[in-house]
């Protein structure tokens, strides 16, 4: 049963200029990964304070990043990393991005869960203890198992079908139990297929941001699934989307679906080949959909409740894709 919250404003009102109401000061789990990279570079573009949190050695181009932010190397499975950062730092909101993917979930159900779920407890205690303002994290699409109409609703049934989606529907029932108990301030997204230049794990990867990387590159493809259905939401929406959530104070529900563009991998290359018209794309016809999830979300509660659209039609992010990885090769 969807937990559902008491009414309070969905956001501070900001103003026209697009100005944020306050600084915040954001622990970021997962901080050297794709989305990571993104929320970064647009927080610290704001002014605001960054703690970034990751196994991974530092990024090279975090190097550029010196005032007001800090790289804090740790395990997220070791609470005592985990609390000695966040008390060290002491943050006014965190971000948790970080998480083990579908593929190692399944072939390993207790470590998903150890670094999935386990670590959200971890974070979600101290963010409780220290009097952290907001929490933040990224569940998934995969909390919805298949079969289900149509577009899917935020309220729909939660069966999933994978490990992945098991420990992410975990995280999701442990954050409305935190904002039902009164002991924080919690909210949540689920993305579809994120795309964007930099991605590179992931099976949606193989079917978005990889191929436009491709052809960026003007290598040669051969798509096997070209009639494969999902969401698109490029990578700078998904980040506008966080940042709503974290400015938020109160909202009438825990997680929300955040979408893009519903599009096959065919019209999406289609469009591709406008931009770039010496693309060499070739489709393998006849073949069916190997996705677990369904297509077609409803993201209408974000829409109404914190002001979520995304800014980049198809088009435009497609066409900002190729030029960005063009430009780097």
């Amino acid at each position: 049963m969807l937990f559902r919250r008491s009414p309070g404003p969905s956001v501070p009102e900001r103003p026209e200029t697009g100005v944020k109401a306050e600084d915040m000061k954001v622990f970021i789990t997962g901080a050297a990964g794709f989305i990571g990279t993104y929320v970064i570079q647009e927080l610290m573009r704001r002014g605001d304070e960054v703690v970034a949190f990751d196994i991974a050695p530092m990024p090279g181009n975090f190097s550029a990043y010196s005032e007001g932010f800090a790289y804090v190397r740790g395990d997220l499975t070791d609470k005592l990393d985990l609390y000695r950062a966040i008390t060290v730092h002491r943050p006014t909101h965190i971000l948790h991005l970080a998480s083990i993917l579908a593929g190692p979930c399944e072939e390993n159900p207790g470590k998903g869960f150890d670094i999935n779920f386990n670590s959200t407890v971890s974070l979600m205690d101290a963010a409780w203890t220290l009097k952290v303002e907001r929490f933040v994290m990224t569940s998934s699409i995969s909390v919805f198992g298949p079969g289900l109409d149509e577009p899917v609703k935020d309220d729909d049934v939660k069966i999933p079908a994978t490990v992945y989606g098991q420990t992410k529907l975990a995280c999701e029932h442990l954050m409305n139990w935190y904002e039902r108990k009164g002991r924080l301030s919690t909210g949540g997204v689920r993305f579809p297929w994120v795309f964007g230049p930099g991605r590179s794990t992931g099976i949606t990867a193989l079917w978005s941001s990889k191929l436009l990387d491709k052809v960026a590159r003007d290598e040669e493809l051969l798509i096997e699934n070209p009639d494969e259905m999902g969401n698109w939401l490029y990578v700078k929406d998904a980040v506008k989307a966080l940042i709503l959530l974290l400015e938020a104070r109160n909202t009438p529900r825990g997680i929300y679906n955040i979408m893009g563009s519903a599009h096959s991998i065919r019209e999406v290359m289609e469009i591709a080949k406008k931009i770039k018209p010496e693309a060499r794309i070739q489709y393998k016809d006849g073949a069916k959909s190997v996705s677990p999830y369904p297509s077609l979300y409803d993201d209408s509660n974000a829409r109404k409740e914190i002001a979520w659209k995304p800014d980049y039609r198809i088009e435009d992010s497609v066409a900002e894709h190729i030029k960005t990885v063009s430009n780097q090769s």
